[in-house]
């Protein structure tokens, strides 16, 4: 399968993000088509500290394919309150961006590497607890084959999808 790993993103990564972005696998759940602009507007934020959300590059043998990101609940309230996910659970997103990488199996392997190597080590987090689209079945599976459990279907307010809310209990945490 080769090896995967992550390292922070960087404003160098920038144009590699407008292009993953606008990959059609990715835009149809991303809904973010950003240009070089857009992208700087959105990233650079978290890549300065700025904004708490931490966005890392996926790589395979030292090539990157992707991105993966997550936050505190509690830092995006409104959200959090949408949802109804506890404050002291952890978010997270990622794109195999690269189309000839996606459907190998990566997805699920750095999913759960990412979480327990990274998130689970950052203090005070119970649980990771994702969203993805209803529809988005690759998504969906990816998080059940690397551990997370289906916890309900929602219908989010002002949007006209239905997420499935998926949670990855971590060590210590009851459910």
């Amino acid at each position: 399968m080769g090896s995967l790993a992550v390292r922070p993103l960087t404003r160098s990564d920038f144009p590699l993000m407008q292009r993953w972005l606008g990959e059609p696998h990715v835009q149809r759940w991303w809904n973010q088509p950003l240009d070089l602009p857009g992208v700087e507007k959105k990233f650079a934020p978290r890549v300065a500290g700025i904004e708490p959300t931490h966005v890392f590059i996926i790589t395979h043998d030292e090539i990157p394919i992707g991105f993966i990101q997550w936050h505190r609940w509690a830092d995006y309230p409104e959200h959090t309150a949408r949802l109804g996910v506890e404050a002291q659970a952890a978010g997270l997103d990622l794109a195999i961006g690269d189309p000839l990488m996606i459907g190998r199996g990566l997805g699920p392997q750095v999913i759960r590497d990412f979480s327990l190597g990274v998130i689970a080590r950052a203090p005070g987090i119970t649980a990771i607890v994702t969203d993805p689209e209803v529809l988005n079945t690759r998504s969906v599976r990816a998080f059940e084959k690397a551990g997370f459990c289906a916890v309900r279907t929602i219908q989010v307010a002002g949007e006209h999808v239905q997420r499935r809310l998926m949670r990855l209990a971590l060590a210590g945490e009851g459910s």
